[in-house]
């Protein structure tokens, strides 16, 4: 009765094909469409020389936004450590103040302030051996050698202190006044 196999018979009728079924094609992981597909890459080339382009463009802009936040950032490094570097010479090398010394008066940004002096601290800031610098709104006696370090990473934070001898008016020209004069 059986003149050979199922798959035999259809072979003769010509219902089937001796390769068996046709492979599937392989679907990509991104979508629907075939990686190898030849129809897939069917944008013209201007379109994708265009895409490239602004991909470029787009990561050169990303570059130059990154170099400047880099040096952004170095350069609020340098600041930081420039003041850390100030805030140890002055707190380092500050004369102590007395508490119940005479007032020295000095001017800073407009404002007439004082601090208490000894005599030696007056007579060392009247001949510039001792400077003022300032540090977090508080004001301290250091020497001119430490005032000249601070004054090379931020002269901001010292305290100008008054020439001595100048005259203004030329009718007080034969009197001067003395740096230490005390109000």
């Amino acid at each position: 009765m059986s003149k050979g196999s199922l798959q035999d018979q259809l072979f003769q009728a010509g219902l089937a094909k001796k390769g068996g079924k046709p492979p599937k094609k392989k679907k990509s992981a991104w979508g629907r469409v075939n990686r190898h597909d030849q129809d897939a890459n069917t944008k013209p080339n201007a379109e994708i020389e265009a895409a490239k382009k602004a991909a470029a463009e787009k990561l050169a802009r990303e570059q130059a936004r990154n170099r400047e936040a880099g040096a952004r950032q170095r350069e609020a490094e340098v600041r930081r450590a420039r003041q850390g570097e100030i805030r140890q010479l002055i707190l380092d090398h500050a004369e102590k103040l007395p508490r119940d010394g005479e007032p020295y008066h000095f001017v800073d940004r407009g404002v007439v302030l004082s601090i208490p002096v000894d005599p030696r601290l007056r007579r060392g800031l009247a001949t510039r051996r001792l400077r003022l610098a300032t540090w977090e709104k508080r004001y301290y006696v250091i020497s001119a050698q430490t005032a000249e370090k601070v004054a090379q990473r931020d002269p901001t934070h010292l305290i100008a202190l008054p020439e001595g001898g100048e005259t203004r008016d030329s009718a007080y020209a034969d009197f001067t006044v003395p740096d230490d004069l005390v109000w």
